[in-house]
């Protein structure tokens, strides 16, 4: 089994880019275990530290990339987690002042207009017995999943802080363990990238930042060559999940809207429903997860099947 850690990725990214040299070279039915710093590259280690924004400007730390062989574009790269664990024991979160959700746009937030001091709420949570300890009377269950993992664009490098076709940072729930995630390849050997992992994270995950945590990864990765799919996908044991993002001058109805039309050629064209009851049968018992508020996964029961 093949080890990509921190010291031996060295310098991390914090774009998704088919420029960057491999850091690993692996088969398609490989497994891996891949260390990740958390999304506050490691800046947050006590409920005294604050990010220095000088030093480092940008989130989501990504490690990798990870070039899988015979990998071309026009093929899906199958990325199955088989567990997550911290590599410190603890977790951290914090209330970010500039966070949009806040206010109506990126440059002038509601608490600058209305002279509000948003407390910078840093908060180190103890990570032990699939516990997540968030203060002495609240204990939450561990559930950890990646929140940003995604192939290399074909042309341009994207940001780890966005989601889109490529996968990103889409901050999903549904990115766990005993899951398989779906994604396009775009360029050869397809170049996976991955970091921000959460020890926990609510739909929305609306202040900004889940329980982030530098994390121990272990992945199968795996090929279907020749299928191509346009967006992520996912499968668990008990759903079929289709994914979309918003983007810039794209509201998060239209994600909604184009997961559940993915979803739907799915179900058409290889569970051999008929478009217009798969159609309707989303209708009456599908799903929806909310990533970060702008990614979506529109999810289809497998009874169903």
């Amino acid at each position: 089994m093949k080890r990509l850690t921190l010291a031996q990725q060295g310098r991390l990214h914090y774009a998704l880019s088919p420029l960057n040299e491999p850091k690993l070279i692996v088969k398609p039915g490989e497994t891996v275990i891949v260390e990740t710093e958390d999304a506050f590259s490691g800046q947050i280690k006590s409920e005294k530290d604050r990010r220095n924004m000088k030093a480092i400007p940008f989130s989501n730390p990504q490690t990798g990339p990870i070039r899988v062989e015979g990998a071309e574009k026009g093929d899906t790269l199958i990325v199955d987690i088989k567990d997550i664990r911290p590599l410190t024991g603890q977790g951290a979160t914090r209330i970010s002042s500039w966070w949009w959700y806040l206010g109506p746009d990126g440059s002038a937030t509601l608490s600058q207009f209305l002279n509000l001091e948003i407390p910078h709420g840093t908060r180190i949570c103890p990570i032990k017995d699939n516990k997540v300890y968030f203060d002495d009377g609240i204990v939450l269950p561990y559930e950890p999943m990646i929140g940003t993992i995604g192939t290399a664009p074909e042309i341009e490098a994207i940001s780890s802080y966005l989601p889109g076709p490529h996968g990103g940072n889409m901050d999903l729930p549904d990115v766990c363990v005993g899951n398989k995630l779906y994604l396009p390849v775009h360029v050869t050997g397809a170049l996976l990238y991955l970091g921000d992992v959460h020890a926990t994270q609510g739909d929305g995950e609306v202040c900004g930042t889940a329980i982030e945590m530098p994390a121990e990864t272990t992945l199968t990765v795996d090929l279907v060559k020749g299928k191509a799919i346009n967006w992520p996908r996912i499968e668990s044991p008990d759903y079929l999940m289709a994914v979309a993002t918003s983007g810039s001058g794209r509201p998060l109805e239209e994600a909604v809207r184009i997961a559940f039309m993915k979803l739907i050629l799915w179900l058409e064209k290889e569970y051999g429903f008929d478009r217009w009851d798969a159609y309707q049968l989303c209708t009456q018992v599908a799903k929806v997860r909310l990533g970060n508020l702008w990614t979506v996964a529109a999810k289809f029961p497998r009874k169903y099947l």
